[in-house]
């Protein structure tokens, strides 16, 4: 069995993209072989959500209004935008968590830079929230009076690169309150064998706050190496650095077939870092993203 068939078929497309950027030939080779020995195992899946999804007239951005969304007396709304996932994985995952939200997905073709040139513009994602904003006035249970009210703001794998960008903005770092990265943060190395502090700055800022209570930060890591740049264990363990926190060993199971190895908290910053090193690992934190958008201060379903 290859690679491609190995993968859940209706996201091929966004994960295959994710794999060649995240894994060198050498990582291929091994992920071949790893894949195919697990394959025959039976995957946990998911129900299958059911709504309302609408196109935002840009190519690769559409809305999603689930069918259990429950409207707010006060027309106040919650929203998850995730950048780089497949739509319907995203949509099962958001009800697998139970989320009260809209949810928004953002895709394009590429790697990271195909996420952070277009959203360097610090005008488009003002244009994206704006989208948002008048396609749900345009629905019957938001209207006129439709607000939002909390933002969560989640990655995986290239989403990245949108995400770095919308945190160099003052306006949006501010107006974000919560940040999911999916094994979804990598950077260059520099001369002293460390990541690039420049490309981190940023997301080190929004762990402070977390720390202190003020945003909700959630960084998840595989072990899938990445010997030219950075991998998310080592960005990971340059964000516990900053924040002179220590990881604790762990051995919880997640959602599906995640396995976490250790666990570091502090306020409402959180790294999970979890088992293997292959690109079938990378593709979990997609799959089964549900196990960390539960941990977002989003609208839960009622019981």
């Amino acid at each position: 069995m290859t690679l491609r068939h190995s993968l859940h078929l209706p996201a091929r497309t966004v994960l295959g993209a994710c794999f060649a950027m995240r894994c060198l030939l050498v990582v291929a080779l091994l992920c071949g072989v790893m894949v195919s020995a697990v394959a025959e195992e039976p995957r946990p899946t998911l129900a299958e959500a059911t709504g309302r999804a609408l196109d935002l007239g840009t190519t690769g951005w559409k809305l999603f209004i689930p069918d259990t969304y429950v409207a707010r007396d006060d027309a106040k709304y919650d929203l998850l935008i995730h950048f780089h996932g497949h739509p319907p994985v995203v949509w099962n995952n958001a009800l697998e968590a139970k989320l009260n939200a809209v949810i928004v997905t953002v895709n394009y073709n590429g790697l990271s830079r195909a996420y952070s040139t277009p959203f360097s513009d610090p005008k488009l994602f003002g244009k994206l929230l704006d989208d948002i904003h008048n396609e749900l006035r345009k629905q019957p249970e938001f209207g006129e009076k439709a607000t939002l009210d909390q933002l969560a703001i989640s990655s995986f794998s290239a989403g990245y690169g949108a995400v770095r960008e919308l945190l160099k903005q003052p306006e949006y770092f501010e107006q974000i309150d919560a940040i999911l990265a999916a094994d979804s943060l990598y950077a260059s190395t520099v001369d002293d064998g460390t990541p690039d502090d420049s490309q981190l700055i940023d997301y080190k800022r929004f762990a402070e706050l977390a720390v202190e209570k003020q945003k909700t930060f959630l960084f998840t890591h595989s072990e899938v190496p990445t010997p030219t740049y950075e991998s998310t264990v080592e960005t990971g363990d340059e964000l516990l650095a900053h924040l002179e926190l220590t990881a604790e060993p762990s051995d919880a199971t997640g959602l599906g077939t995640i396995e976490f190895y250790r666990q570091a908290k502090r306020g409402q910053f959180e790294l999970l870092g979890a088992r293997g090193d292959d690109g079938d690992a990378h593709m979990e934190h997609l799959r089964y993203i549900g196990e960390f958008f539960a941990r977002l201060p989003l609208a839960k379903l009622p019981e």
